[in-house]
């Protein structure tokens, strides 16, 4: 093989060169060097190339010299064309398309290997996607650089619902162990009785009368349990487990503030023990036993209105104790006993029963007890069982968009009769109304409602007339492919409309016309649904539920104010109870 000549050697190094560090002041330092070596031009013109040959700012080089170099035998190839010199070009680079086109000319600092622009290549290389290179040959696949991942946002849908569907949990376990509460809940009014118990909180003491296990045991378990609610609704809290640095004192000063916030909703809100079960509006004596209390000495046995500081201050401060006794146990003695395997039943049993609040949690957010975001969220490989039809991304995203507001129109009937027309099976109460709602996760929705049906819903009543009902509250959705399930739950009002006909009045002599006598109750409406959907948008919905009256009776209570131990701020007045069982149906429009 013949060696190169001296030009076509520095013409190769240049060429490396500028591939290298194309538009650099490498280059322009290479170029100048170039120049300064060869003689003078006639009146300072660059040459340039033809289609295989090499150019170097105006020097052509001889390049069947070089390795795998093309021949050349016609002389004549080689020709020299001037152009003006421009000694800018050497130092800023001109990527116009005159310059990186399909013609072999090069111009200025312009580079041509072959009839192939360098510079052309050299923006190709720079904007090309990422190559990933197969393992198992010389293919290679092109795809696009990833985008950034986005933050994930505070759960705080997450921590309302979740909040309210244990503050349900602990409800109904009270009223399920207390047959006071039962009798305030169906006989009392509501609202009047929550604001008299209000208005009798006693803050000039720390106890309240509730047992050693009640306060310091049962509600600290609630301040815990109504912490890890928070701390699983914070992307960092979660991920966190107990060490000496910011990030898990932070995650876990937030669930203090939370817990503190959950244990005042809890004492004094109407969903708390203010509103279901008068906590204050009553007393009682300490000693355990029922009105009347025949052990009961005046001056001797205490009485309370189950109220105090107590579970104000014990509930989050000795609650985020426990949150800290649990992380605790969770990384030094499950984690120990658990080890690298997670895939036996034993060790996941001990880790959930070691932490029973957390566990609660996991309960309320539907997760397992032995479930840890830090564990859980760590990649791992699953196995390949097979080609499913799944459908496309696109498609799937666009199936799981959360439609927000959804809107029906429904007739009503009730096929069990009213209060003053009994039936089985038939279309008695005719009416109809729309319901509203709004998605605050895919699972829970506020809803709210208006409707007007025939027929009175008093019992023992035979003037015929209509209601008009309101509610407002919640929904509980489950989505199926073809299918939504719902349970709304909508405390309002009732408005019994009786009309009153027209009448003389011979005393007076005056004639009274016809008139509308609107008597309000409270009400609520309980109605399991079900959703066929006809496409994204339309379904059709058929409901069954309940409507429940409340009705004022004429006895009373006895009054008990002054009457210790057994003092009452809360109404005399009685109510009775009335269902109604309803159907309804027609479209949902949801969008």
């Amino acid at each position: 093989m013949r060696l190169p000549t001296s030009r076509a050697f520095v013409g190769w190094l240049a060429l490396i060169l500028a591939t290298h560090f194309y538009g650099g002041k490498a280059l322009c330092a290479q170029i100048q060097s170039l120049l300064q070596d060869q003689s003078p031009l006639d009146e300072e013109t660059l040459s340039v190339a033809t289609a295989n040959g090499l150019v170097i700012d105006g020097f052509h080089v001889d390049s069947s010299s070089l390795p795998n170099g093309p021949s050349v035998t016609d002389d004549s190839a080689f020709r020299r064309q001037s152009v003006p010199y421009d000694s800018l070009r050497l130092r800023t680079p001109n990527f116009d398309d005159d310059d990186l086109g399909y013609a072999s000319i090069s111009v200025g600092n312009e580079l041509t290997f072959n009839g192939v622009s360098i510079g052309a290549v050299h923006q190709v290389y720079r904007h090309s996607p990422i190559r990933k290179h197969s393992l198992q040959g010389d293919d290679l696949s092109f795809e696009a650089e990833p985008e950034p991942e986005q933050p994930e946002h505070y759960h705080w849908s997450g921590l309302l619902s979740q909040s309210l569907f244990f503050n349900a949990i602990e409800s109904s376990f009270r009223i399920a162990s207390d047959d006071q509460i039962r009798y305030l809940l169906a006989t009392k009014p509501f609202w009047h009785d929550y604001f008299a118990s209000m208005k009798q909180f006693n803050m000039r003491r720390w106890n309240d009368g509730d047992p050693f296990l009640v306060n310091y045991v049962g509600h600290p378990m609630q301040g815990s349990v109504s912490s890890y609610i928070e701390i699983q609704n914070d992307p960092i809290g979660r991920q966190q487990e107990i060490s000496a640095t910011s990030a898990y004192w932070t995650s876990r000063f937030k669930g203090f503030l939370w817990a503190t916030v959950f244990s005042t909703h809890s004492e004094i809100s109407p969903f708390g023990e203010a509103g279901i079960g008068n906590e204050g509006g009553w007393t009682y004596p300490i000693a355990d036993c029922h009105r009347p209390c025949p052990i009961f000495k005046p001056g001797v046995t205490k009485y309370t209105n189950n109220t105090g500081w107590v579970d104000f201050i014990i509930t989050p401060t000795v609650g985020t104790l426990w949150v800290l006794a649990e992380d605790t146990i969770d990384r030094y003695i499950s984690d120990r006993i658990q080890g690298d395997d997670r895939s036996h039943i034993l060790p996941k049993i001990i880790r959930g029963s070691l932490n029973p609040s957390r566990t609660m949690a996991n309960f309320i957010r539907f997760k397992k007890p032995w479930y840890r975001d830090f564990q859980e969220s760590e990649s791992s490989p699953r196995p390949n069982r097979g080609i499913h039809m799944l459908p496309a991304d696109e498609d799937r995203a666009q199936n799981h968009k959360l439609q927000r507001f959804s809107f029906s129109a429904y007739y009503r009937t009730a096929p069990l009769g009213t209060a003053s027309h009994g039936c089985f099976l038939c279309s008695d109460g005719r009416g109809g109304g729309f319901e509203a709602d709004y998605a605050i996760t895919s699972w829970i929705s506020a809803s709210t409602s208006l409707d007007r049906q025939q027929g009175s819903l008093q019992k023992g009543t035979s003037t015929d007339g209509s209601i008009l009902s309101a509610g407002f509250g919640v929904r509980l959705v489950h989505e199926r492919p073809h299918n939504i399930f719902s349970l709304s739950v909508r405390p309002g009002v009732v408005v019994d409309q009786i009309p009153v006909p027209g009448y003389v009045d011979a005393v007076h002599g005056t004639y009274i016309a016809s008139n509308q006598l609107n008597v309000v109750h409270p009400a609520a409406t309980i109605l399991l649904a079900n959703d066929y959907k006809l496409n994204r948008m339309v379904a059709l919905r058929s409901s069954f539920g309940a409507t429940i009256v409340r009705y004022r009776t004429a006895p009373k209570d006895p009054p008990y104010v002054g009457q210790i131990p057994y003092l009452s701020w809360l109404s005399p007045d009685s109510y009775t109870n009335h269902t109604t069982w309803i159907w309804q149906g027609g479209p949902v429009f949801r969008f």
